[in-house]
């Protein structure tokens, strides 16, 4: 009898192997999807609270003293430096590049002849990161631009 006949093909170290990069596909996409929904909260978590309101004032102030004083001197004012970035910035770029990676490994998935649904489900996962991503960002430019339209109207701009 051949050995082969005996052994199931579920139980052969092959298949398993043959799923590896579509399962790695699937466990990015699912973390950079993840990661896109919960992305407002994620800023709010990673980035520094702002200062109080009095803090910024007394900054302002201070800023605002130093350059009266340059220009009765008539010396050229130097601005201080501008504010150190928010750590959050990287954080739509890393999800949409790790939603792209996950399409990568699903699509060399595909191209390795494994199972299509785990590296169909690996490619959807990452596009979807993508796409949540993509409409969180066009979703805000969208209430900004009504906000500022709503303010214009009130206004009495007509537009």
């Amino acid at each position: 009898m051949n050995e082969q006949e005996v052994s199931p093909p579920y139980a052969d170290a092959s298949v398993a192997k043959k799923k590896a990069f579509g399962a790695i596909g699937i466990a990015i996409g699912l973390l950079a999807l993840s990661a896109a929904f919960l992305s407002p909260w994620i800023q709010a978590a990673i980035d520094p609270p702002p200062p109080p309101i009095e803090q910024a004032a007394v900054d302002l102030a201070g800023r605002l003293a130093e350059a009266a004083k340059a220009k009765l001197t008539g010396e050229d004012y130097v601005a201080a430096p501008a504010s150190t970035p928010k750590p959050s910035r990287f954080l739509v770029p890393a999800v949409i590049g790790s939603g792209m990676v996950a399409v990568g490994f699903g699509l060399f998935s595909l191209l390795r002849a494994e199972p299509r649904v785990v590296g169909g489900a690996a490619i959807a996962l990452g596009v979807s990161a993508a796409v949540v991503q993509w409409s969180i960002i066009i979703a805000t430019v969208l209430i900004v631009v009504l906000l500022v339209a709503a303010i214009l109207s009130a206004v009495g701009v007509d537009l």
